[in-house]
Protein backbone atom coordinates (compact mmCIF):
# COMPACT_ATOMS: atom_id res chain seq x y z
CA UNK A 1 0.00 0.00 0.00
CA UNK A 2 1.82 3.71 -0.86
CA UNK A 3 0.97 5.93 1.37
CA UNK A 4 1.70 9.80 -0.88
CA UNK A 5 3.79 12.53 1.02
CA UNK A 6 0.32 14.30 1.14
CA UNK A 7 -1.30 11.78 3.38
CA UNK A 8 1.41 11.40 5.68
CA UNK A 9 1.30 14.86 6.16
CA UNK A 10 -2.60 15.58 6.79
CA UNK A 11 -2.36 12.14 9.30
CA UNK A 12 0.03 14.02 11.36
CA UNK A 13 -1.95 17.28 11.52
CA UNK A 14 -5.29 15.76 12.01
CA UNK A 15 -3.91 13.55 15.28
CA UNK A 16 -2.58 16.55 16.40
CA UNK A 17 -5.38 18.02 15.77
CA UNK A 18 -7.87 15.79 17.54
CA UNK A 19 -5.45 15.32 20.50
CA UNK A 20 -5.42 19.47 20.82
CA UNK A 21 -9.20 19.45 20.63
CA UNK A 22 -9.26 17.15 23.35
CA UNK A 23 -6.83 18.72 25.27
CA UNK A 24 -8.71 21.99 25.60
CA UNK A 25 -11.81 20.52 26.30
CA UNK A 26 -10.53 19.03 28.92
CA UNK A 27 -9.16 22.37 30.29
CA UNK A 28 -12.24 24.18 29.64
CA UNK A 29 -14.23 21.18 31.93
CA UNK A 30 -11.60 21.86 34.65
CA UNK A 31 -11.62 25.48 34.32
CA UNK A 32 -15.44 25.49 34.76
CA UNK A 33 -16.23 23.00 36.75
CA UNK A 34 -18.62 21.58 34.07
CA UNK A 35 -18.68 18.08 32.77
CA UNK A 36 -21.20 18.95 30.06
CA UNK A 37 -19.86 21.89 27.88
CA UNK A 38 -22.68 21.64 25.21
CA UNK A 39 -25.56 19.00 24.60
CA UNK A 40 -23.12 16.87 22.19
CA UNK A 41 -21.25 15.69 25.18
CA UNK A 42 -23.88 14.24 27.14
CA UNK A 43 -27.66 14.70 25.15
CA UNK A 44 -29.31 13.19 27.65
CA UNK A 45 -27.41 14.74 30.66
CA UNK A 46 -27.78 17.56 28.95
CA UNK A 47 -31.82 18.15 28.40
CA UNK A 48 -32.19 17.29 32.39
CA UNK A 49 -29.59 20.03 33.47
CA UNK A 50 -31.56 22.44 30.87
CA UNK A 51 -34.64 21.05 32.74
CA UNK A 52 -33.40 21.38 36.50
CA UNK A 53 -31.93 25.03 35.46
CA UNK A 54 -35.59 25.95 34.75
CA UNK A 55 -36.99 24.28 37.63
CA UNK A 56 -34.47 26.67 39.62
CA UNK A 57 -35.40 29.66 37.97
CA UNK A 58 -38.84 28.80 38.70
CA UNK A 59 -38.33 28.18 42.20
CA UNK A 60 -36.49 31.59 42.30
CA UNK A 61 -39.40 33.35 41.50
CA UNK A 62 -41.76 31.30 43.45
CA UNK A 63 -39.06 32.71 46.41
CA UNK A 64 -39.54 36.18 45.71
CA UNK A 65 -43.60 35.50 45.26
CA UNK A 66 -43.26 33.97 49.33
CA UNK A 67 -42.05 36.47 50.45
CA UNK A 68 -43.54 39.50 49.37
CA UNK A 69 -46.84 37.42 50.37
CA UNK A 70 -45.71 36.77 54.29
CA UNK A 71 -44.62 40.57 54.23
CA UNK A 72 -48.27 41.52 53.34
CA UNK A 73 -49.87 39.06 55.33
CA UNK A 74 -47.67 39.85 58.17
CA UNK A 75 -48.17 43.57 57.49
CA UNK A 76 -52.26 42.99 57.46
CA UNK A 77 -52.05 40.98 60.60
CA UNK A 78 -50.25 44.07 62.64
CA UNK A 79 -52.92 46.60 61.08
CA UNK A 80 -55.59 44.35 62.16
CA UNK A 81 -53.90 43.89 65.40
CA UNK A 82 -53.89 47.48 65.68
CA UNK A 83 -57.61 48.53 64.90
CA UNK A 84 -58.82 45.26 67.75
CA UNK A 85 -56.76 47.56 70.39
CA UNK A 86 -58.31 50.68 70.09
CA UNK A 87 -62.49 48.62 69.41
CA UNK A 88 -61.17 47.39 72.99
CA UNK A 89 -60.78 50.73 74.24
CA UNK A 90 -63.89 51.98 72.26
CA UNK A 91 -66.07 49.05 74.56
CA UNK A 92 -64.46 50.94 77.24
CA UNK A 93 -66.02 54.03 76.16
CA UNK A 94 -69.03 53.02 75.58
CA UNK A 95 -69.57 51.72 78.66
CA UNK A 96 -68.47 55.11 80.25
CA UNK A 97 -71.01 57.12 78.67
CA UNK A 98 -73.42 54.64 79.40
CA UNK A 99 -73.36 56.18 82.94
CA UNK A 100 -76.24 57.87 83.77
CA UNK A 101 -74.32 60.50 85.99
CA UNK A 102 -72.78 61.75 83.77
CA UNK A 103 -73.79 65.37 82.10
CA UNK A 104 -73.49 66.56 77.91
CA UNK A 105 -70.22 67.83 79.07
CA UNK A 106 -68.80 65.02 80.11
CA UNK A 107 -70.09 62.99 77.13
CA UNK A 108 -68.53 65.39 75.04
CA UNK A 109 -65.13 64.83 76.25
CA UNK A 110 -65.59 61.48 75.63
CA UNK A 111 -66.36 61.76 71.98
CA UNK A 112 -63.43 63.71 71.57
CA UNK A 113 -61.72 60.39 72.78
CA UNK A 114 -63.60 58.60 70.42
CA UNK A 115 -63.29 61.14 67.65
CA UNK A 116 -59.22 60.67 67.80
CA UNK A 117 -59.89 56.81 68.00
CA UNK A 118 -62.01 57.08 64.87
CA UNK A 119 -59.29 58.67 63.18
CA UNK A 120 -56.44 55.88 64.27
CA UNK A 121 -58.56 53.63 62.62
CA UNK A 122 -59.44 54.80 59.33
CA UNK A 123 -55.33 55.63 59.14
CA UNK A 124 -54.70 51.57 59.98
CA UNK A 125 -57.66 50.58 56.63
CA UNK A 126 -55.67 52.97 54.85
CA UNK A 127 -52.19 51.38 55.28
CA UNK A 128 -49.50 51.07 52.58
CA UNK A 129 -47.33 47.71 52.03
CA UNK A 130 -43.78 48.47 50.47
CA UNK A 131 -44.81 48.78 47.34
CA UNK A 132 -47.27 52.08 48.12
CA UNK A 133 -50.55 50.17 47.69
CA UNK A 134 -53.04 50.36 50.02
CA UNK A 135 -53.63 46.76 51.68
CA UNK A 136 -57.10 47.12 51.98
CA UNK A 137 -58.35 48.21 48.86
CA UNK A 138 -58.72 45.22 46.82
CA UNK A 139 -57.89 45.52 43.11
CA UNK A 140 -57.31 49.23 43.38
CA UNK A 141 -54.59 49.32 45.51
CA UNK A 142 -53.75 53.06 44.31
CA UNK A 143 -56.90 54.10 45.40
CA UNK A 144 -57.51 55.16 49.52
CA UNK A 145 -59.97 53.10 50.24
CA UNK A 146 -61.93 54.79 52.98
CA UNK A 147 -62.73 58.66 52.48
CA UNK A 148 -64.60 61.00 54.52
CA UNK A 149 -67.80 62.04 52.64
CA UNK A 150 -69.83 65.17 53.07
CA UNK A 151 -71.75 64.21 55.98
CA UNK A 152 -68.64 63.17 57.48
CA UNK A 153 -69.30 59.51 57.51
CA UNK A 154 -66.13 57.23 55.96
CA UNK A 155 -66.91 55.64 52.47
CA UNK A 156 -65.66 53.03 50.84
CA UNK A 157 -63.74 53.40 47.61
CA UNK A 158 -61.88 50.09 46.75
CA UNK A 159 -63.34 47.18 45.13
CA UNK A 160 -63.94 43.62 45.64
CA UNK A 161 -61.35 41.94 44.76
CA UNK A 162 -58.71 40.08 46.59
CA UNK A 163 -55.20 39.02 45.08
CA UNK A 164 -53.63 35.96 44.80
CA UNK A 165 -50.03 35.44 44.84
CA UNK A 166 -48.62 31.83 43.14
CA UNK A 167 -45.75 30.63 45.15
CA UNK A 168 -45.88 26.93 43.86
CA UNK A 169 -46.45 25.32 40.81
CA UNK A 170 -49.72 24.62 42.12
CA UNK A 171 -50.46 26.68 45.10
CA UNK A 172 -51.87 29.91 44.92
CA UNK A 173 -51.96 32.22 48.05
CA UNK A 174 -54.24 35.10 48.78
CA UNK A 175 -52.31 37.98 50.19
CA UNK A 176 -54.87 40.34 51.61
CA UNK A 177 -58.56 41.31 52.04
CA UNK A 178 -60.44 43.94 51.08
CA UNK A 179 -61.98 46.71 53.54
CA UNK A 180 -65.36 45.90 52.37
CA UNK A 181 -65.41 42.56 53.25
CA UNK A 182 -63.72 42.72 57.16
CA UNK A 183 -64.77 46.46 57.74
CA UNK A 184 -68.18 47.63 55.90
CA UNK A 185 -69.96 44.26 55.47
CA UNK A 186 -70.77 43.90 59.29
CA UNK A 187 -74.50 42.31 60.01
CA UNK A 188 -76.23 45.57 62.50
CA UNK A 189 -77.54 43.56 65.75
CA UNK A 190 -80.91 45.48 64.66
CA UNK A 191 -82.29 46.73 61.40
CA UNK A 192 -80.77 49.99 61.15
CA UNK A 193 -80.30 52.91 58.30
CA UNK A 194 -77.16 54.69 56.89
CA UNK A 195 -78.02 58.64 55.42
CA UNK A 196 -76.25 60.07 52.99
CA UNK A 197 -76.44 63.65 51.44
CA UNK A 198 -77.77 64.10 47.22
CA UNK A 199 -74.30 65.23 45.47
CA UNK A 200 -76.28 67.42 43.55
CA UNK A 201 -77.38 69.62 46.63
CA UNK A 202 -77.00 73.55 45.88
CA UNK A 203 -76.85 74.00 49.92
CA UNK A 204 -74.24 73.36 52.15
CA UNK A 205 -76.31 71.62 54.86
CA UNK A 206 -75.24 68.04 55.64
CA UNK A 207 -76.92 65.09 57.67
CA UNK A 208 -75.99 63.65 60.51
CA UNK A 209 -76.05 59.83 61.07
CA UNK A 210 -79.09 59.31 63.52
CA UNK A 211 -80.38 57.24 65.42
CA UNK A 212 -82.81 54.24 66.06
CA UNK A 213 -85.36 56.06 69.08
CA UNK A 214 -88.06 53.44 68.44
CA UNK A 215 -86.75 50.03 67.44
CA UNK A 216 -90.42 48.75 66.97
CA UNK A 217 -91.45 51.50 64.89
CA UNK A 218 -88.42 51.09 62.21
CA UNK A 219 -89.00 47.62 62.26
CA UNK A 220 -92.32 48.27 60.81
CA UNK A 221 -91.12 50.75 58.07
CA UNK A 222 -88.12 48.99 57.38
CA UNK A 223 -86.60 48.11 54.72
CA UNK A 224 -88.50 50.90 52.97
CA UNK A 225 -85.93 54.02 52.40
CA UNK A 226 -86.64 57.56 52.79
CA UNK A 227 -85.99 61.03 51.38
CA UNK A 228 -86.25 63.74 52.74
CA UNK A 229 -86.94 66.86 50.25
CA UNK A 230 -86.76 70.74 50.58
CA UNK A 231 -89.16 72.55 48.86
CA UNK A 232 -89.48 76.12 47.48
CA UNK A 233 -89.98 78.87 50.79
CA UNK A 234 -93.07 79.55 49.36
CA UNK A 235 -95.07 76.47 50.00
CA UNK A 236 -95.23 77.62 54.01
CA UNK A 237 -96.57 80.46 55.32
CA UNK A 238 -95.58 82.91 56.19
CA UNK A 239 -92.73 82.03 53.71
CA UNK A 240 -89.46 80.02 54.92
CA UNK A 241 -87.38 76.86 54.50
CA UNK A 242 -89.61 73.71 54.38
CA UNK A 243 -89.08 69.64 53.73
CA UNK A 244 -90.81 66.84 52.97
CA UNK A 245 -90.59 63.31 54.15
CA UNK A 246 -91.44 60.97 51.31
CA UNK A 247 -90.71 56.84 50.70
CA UNK A 248 -88.48 56.54 48.22
CA UNK A 249 -90.09 53.61 45.99
CA UNK A 250 -93.67 55.13 45.61
CA UNK A 251 -92.98 58.92 46.54
CA UNK A 252 -95.88 58.88 49.13
CA UNK A 253 -95.11 60.99 52.42
CA UNK A 254 -94.19 59.61 55.67
CA UNK A 255 -96.61 59.75 58.55
CA UNK A 256 -97.87 63.35 57.18
CA UNK A 257 -95.09 65.28 56.97
CA UNK A 258 -95.71 67.42 54.74
CA UNK A 259 -94.23 70.89 53.87
CA UNK A 260 -92.52 71.07 57.87
CA UNK A 261 -90.96 74.05 58.73
CA UNK A 262 -87.08 73.54 58.77
CA UNK A 263 -85.04 74.38 62.06
CA UNK A 264 -81.51 73.78 61.69
CA UNK A 265 -80.30 71.32 64.10
CA UNK A 266 -83.49 70.12 65.17
CA UNK A 267 -84.30 66.26 65.20
CA UNK A 268 -86.37 65.26 62.32
CA UNK A 269 -88.48 62.31 63.86
CA UNK A 270 -90.17 60.16 61.58
CA UNK A 271 -90.86 56.30 61.61
CA UNK A 272 -88.81 55.84 65.07
CA UNK A 273 -85.50 57.18 63.74
CA UNK A 274 -84.17 60.55 64.83
CA UNK A 275 -82.20 62.81 61.85
CA UNK A 276 -80.56 65.86 61.78
CA UNK A 277 -79.67 68.50 59.06
CA UNK A 278 -77.50 71.35 59.97
CA UNK A 279 -76.38 74.04 57.56
CA UNK A 280 -77.96 76.05 54.93
CA UNK A 281 -80.27 74.68 52.46
CA UNK A 282 -81.72 75.67 49.42
CA UNK A 283 -85.20 74.80 47.23
CA UNK A 284 -84.44 71.18 45.69
CA UNK A 285 -82.06 69.49 47.98
CA UNK A 286 -82.11 66.66 49.01
CA UNK A 287 -81.07 64.01 52.01
CA UNK A 288 -81.36 60.29 51.80
CA UNK A 289 -82.00 58.06 54.10
CA UNK A 290 -81.52 54.08 52.70
CA UNK A 291 -82.32 51.18 55.52
CA UNK A 292 -79.72 49.16 55.94
CA UNK A 293 -79.00 45.39 57.29
CA UNK A 294 -75.56 46.23 57.83
CA UNK A 295 -73.14 48.80 60.01
CA UNK A 296 -69.75 49.57 58.90
CA UNK A 297 -67.10 50.15 61.76
CA UNK A 298 -66.61 53.30 61.09
CA UNK A 299 -70.61 54.20 60.74
CA UNK A 300 -70.82 52.56 64.51
CA UNK A 301 -68.01 54.87 65.80
CA UNK A 302 -68.77 58.08 64.22
CA UNK A 303 -72.70 57.14 65.54
CA UNK A 304 -71.54 56.85 69.11
CA UNK A 305 -69.35 60.25 68.25
CA UNK A 306 -72.12 61.72 67.07
CA UNK A 307 -74.66 60.73 69.59
CA UNK A 308 -72.04 61.84 72.91
CA UNK A 309 -72.01 65.36 70.99
CA UNK A 310 -75.57 66.02 70.72
CA UNK A 311 -77.61 64.05 73.07
CA UNK A 312 -78.56 66.62 75.58
CA UNK A 313 -79.87 65.98 79.22
CA UNK A 314 -83.29 65.15 79.22
CA UNK A 315 -85.15 62.27 79.35
CA UNK A 316 -85.94 61.84 75.84
CA UNK A 317 -82.56 61.54 75.07
CA UNK A 318 -81.33 59.45 78.07
CA UNK A 319 -83.51 56.55 76.20
CA UNK A 320 -82.09 57.00 72.89
CA UNK A 321 -78.58 57.90 74.82
CA UNK A 322 -79.14 53.84 76.30
CA UNK A 323 -79.98 52.35 72.92
CA UNK A 324 -76.88 54.05 71.34
CA UNK A 325 -74.98 52.43 73.89
CA UNK A 326 -76.27 49.35 73.19
CA UNK A 327 -76.44 48.99 69.77
CA UNK A 328 -72.83 49.93 69.62
CA UNK A 329 -71.92 47.26 71.68
CA UNK A 330 -73.47 45.04 70.30
CA UNK A 331 -72.48 46.30 66.63
CA UNK A 332 -68.71 46.32 67.92
CA UNK A 333 -68.77 42.75 69.14
CA UNK A 334 -69.90 41.90 65.58
CA UNK A 335 -67.19 43.69 63.83
CA UNK A 336 -64.97 42.06 66.49
CA UNK A 337 -66.16 38.91 65.26
CA UNK A 338 -65.40 39.83 61.40
CA UNK A 339 -61.93 41.24 62.38
CA UNK A 340 -60.94 37.85 64.46
CA UNK A 341 -62.09 35.54 61.64
CA UNK A 342 -59.68 37.62 59.28
CA UNK A 343 -57.20 37.50 61.13
CA UNK A 344 -57.32 33.45 61.50
CA UNK A 345 -57.08 33.20 57.83
CA UNK A 346 -54.44 35.48 57.72
CA UNK A 347 -52.58 33.04 60.19
CA UNK A 348 -53.65 30.14 58.07
CA UNK A 349 -52.37 31.76 55.10
CA UNK A 350 -49.11 32.68 56.99
CA UNK A 351 -48.99 28.88 57.38
CA UNK A 352 -49.16 27.88 54.06
CA UNK A 353 -46.63 30.00 53.19
CA UNK A 354 -43.97 28.78 55.82
CA UNK A 355 -44.76 24.82 54.96
CA UNK A 356 -44.63 25.87 51.25
CA UNK A 357 -41.06 27.31 51.70
CA UNK A 358 -39.68 24.94 53.89
CA UNK A 359 -41.12 22.27 51.04
CA UNK A 360 -39.15 24.59 48.48
CA UNK A 361 -35.98 24.49 49.98
CA UNK A 362 -36.10 20.48 50.02
CA UNK A 363 -36.85 20.51 46.90
CA UNK A 364 -34.23 23.29 45.39
CA UNK A 365 -31.68 20.69 47.45
CA UNK A 366 -32.46 17.64 45.57
CA UNK A 367 -32.38 19.64 42.40
CA UNK A 368 -29.03 21.10 43.58
CA UNK A 369 -27.10 17.72 44.52
CA UNK A 370 -28.89 16.04 40.81
CA UNK A 371 -27.83 18.95 39.18
CA UNK A 372 -24.70 18.58 40.67
CA UNK A 373 -24.17 14.88 39.22
CA UNK A 374 -25.07 15.61 36.35
CA UNK A 375 -23.40 18.68 35.22
CA UNK A 376 -20.53 19.32 37.79
CA UNK A 377 -17.05 18.11 36.94
CA UNK A 378 -14.94 14.84 38.85
CA UNK A 379 -11.91 16.99 39.21
CA UNK A 380 -9.32 14.18 39.80
CA UNK A 381 -10.67 12.16 36.71
CA UNK A 382 -10.54 15.24 34.65
CA UNK A 383 -6.65 16.64 35.76
CA UNK A 384 -5.81 12.54 35.17
CA UNK A 385 -7.22 12.71 31.54
CA UNK A 386 -5.33 15.90 30.94
CA UNK A 387 -2.26 14.76 31.54
CA UNK A 388 -2.82 11.50 29.45
CA UNK A 389 -4.59 13.93 26.83
CA UNK A 390 -0.96 16.92 27.34
CA UNK A 391 0.89 13.52 27.03
CA UNK A 392 -0.49 12.60 23.55
CA UNK A 393 -0.71 15.75 22.39
CA UNK A 394 3.32 16.01 22.57
CA UNK A 395 3.87 12.45 21.65
CA UNK A 396 1.61 13.26 18.27
CA UNK A 397 3.72 16.54 17.69
CA UNK A 398 6.93 14.60 18.52
CA UNK A 399 5.83 11.73 15.46
CA UNK A 400 4.49 14.34 13.26
CA UNK A 401 8.21 16.19 13.30
CA UNK A 402 10.18 12.88 13.07
CA UNK A 403 7.78 11.28 10.64
CA UNK A 404 7.87 14.58 8.19
CA UNK A 405 11.81 14.01 7.73
CA UNK A 406 11.76 10.46 6.81
CA UNK A 407 12.31 11.26 2.72
CA UNK A 408 14.37 9.64 0.84
CA UNK A 409 15.28 13.30 -0.66
CA UNK A 410 16.81 13.60 3.06
CA UNK A 411 19.32 10.52 1.96
CA UNK A 412 20.57 11.80 -0.68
Amino acid sequence: MRISTLQSFNKGLNSILDNQSSVNKTQQQVSTGRRVLTPADDPIAATKILQLQQDNALREQYDKNLTAAENRLKLEETQLAGITDNMERLKELTVQAGDGSLTQADRQAIAAEVREILGSMVDLMNSKDAGGEYIFAGFKGGTEPFQRNDTGRYDYKGDEGQRFLSIGSSTNVATGDNGKRVFMDIPATENTFLTRVNPNNEGTATINPGFVVDQQAYDQFYPEDMVITFNPESAISPPGPNYTVRQKTDGKPVEGLVNMGYVAGAAINVAGVAITVTGEVKSGDEFIVDSSEKQGLTDTVFRLMDGLERLEDNTTDAATLDKLVEDTLNNLASAQDSISETRSEVGARLNVVENTRSLAADIELVNKEVLSKLSDVDFAEAVSRLSLETFLLEAAQQSYSTIQNLSLFNRL
